[in-house]
């Protein structure tokens, strides 16, 4: 059901997206829908005009946020030197992030030395142990897990399951997925006669403000010192982080990525899906790894790398061109073999007809 308290004119939208409205700056926007299933007095985004066009002849009720001003349509339009941006900021206004507003369900059971603001809210079920402390407006889903002396900053969210482990510190306005694990112990053993020895993980976790940690993802505490996690990186579901690591500001991690111990992940770095980075390796800033690759070494600020092991994204895909063309090559050796053996043979028999 649309909440009509978020209803909106087109000339209202645009100022709060920084853009210009094209057509009836009056006409009425209640939501944001995909071009695909289009919605009266909704909004849109493309990044071409044929949508637009064909929209537009079907006489569809929406509006739309465009890169640049498209002639001939009578639709309502939003310019927007960056389509998707405007729309994100357009989906904001609509679905705003929610406060805490100081609900403690009857049934989570809440240490008597833990410090909850009174606008922070916690769920059914949730545990919050000794000395744990919860700023103003945060959020602590059903079935959430803090450990002692952990902390989290203001207005930010655990969705339900989440599990926040002892001496964590979280900064505010996070976000923490269904099944997140934070602070579990990092993978330390030493191989003897006797068996595995389990080293102590006796570190901690350190994450920064606006940071988004999707579902089923994993921070381990560090060995010593810290795992460190900067502001505003954002890890996609199933990412593995092990002890020691260090992420820089801006960084974005995509699913099924895996860091070893101690791995140094510089600002700003992009790192596809199902990734994997050795032991100590240091990423520099602004660089890009390719989905799958194998990081094995370190990594220069600003470069692009992929493949197995990862190496600049040129070269990769020289190697794998290359590759590909193996069949071909051998193929082709092997009549040169045949070739060659026939002309030794041809050689031999004419060399033993003169003796």
């Amino acid at each position: 059901m649309n909440d009509k308290s978020k209803n909106i004119t087109l000339g209202e939208l645009a100022s709060i997206i920084k853009g210009e409205a094209v057509g009836d700056i009056g006409y009425v926007v209640a939501g944001a829908c995909s071009i695909e299933n289009p919605v009266e007095h909704h909004i849109t985004f493309a990044v071409d005009p044929g949508g637009v066009v064909e929209l537009d002849k079907a006489k569809a009720q929406v509006a739309f946020i465009v890169g640049e001003k498209i002639q001939g349509v009578s639709i309502p339009m939003i310019v927007h030197k960056n389509p998707r941006l405007g729309f994100t900021l357009a989906l904001r206004h609509f679905h705003p992030e929610t406060s805490g507003t100081g609900k403690i369900h009857p049934s989570a059971v809440i240490s008597e030395s833990a410090t909850i603001n009174p606008t922070a809210d916690v769920g059914p079920n949730a545990v919050i142990e000794a000395g744990a402390r919860i700023g103003a407006g945060s959020i602590i889903g059903a079935g959430c897990y803090m450990g002692e002396n952990s902390v989290i900053g203001e207005n930010t969210r655990l969705y339900p399951n989440v599990t926040v482990m002892h001496d964590v510190a979280i900064g505010s306005g996070c976000i923490f997925h269904p099944g997140v694990v934070i602070g579990g112990d990092g993978f330390g053993f030493e191989a003897t006669s006797d068996g595995n020895i389990k080293m102590p993980q006796v570190g901690r976790v350190e994450i920064g403000d606006n940071v988004e940690v999707g579902a089923n993802t994993t921070i381990d505490r560090a060995t010593l010192d810290a795992t460190v996690i900067s502001d505003d990186v954002k890890l996609d579901n199933l990412v593995q982080i092990a002890h020691n690591v260090k992420i820089g500001s801006h960084t974005r991690i995509a699913a099924q990525a895996g860091l070893s111990g101690r791995a140094v992940i510089g600002e700003n770095v992009v790192i596809a899906g199902q990734a994997g980075f050795n032991n100590g390796v240091k990423v520099g800033d602004n660089s890009v790894v390719g989905g799958r690759a194998g990081v094995v070494g370190d990594i220069r600020a600003g470069t692009m790398v992929s493949g197995y092991p990862a190496r600049e994204h040129g070269k990769s895909q020289r190697v794998i061109a290359a590759t590909m063309r193996l069949p071909k090559l051998m193929e082709k050796v092997e009549r040169l073999e045949k070739e060659l053996a026939e002309l030794v043979a041809d050689i031999k028999n004419k060399t033993a007809s003169k003796i």
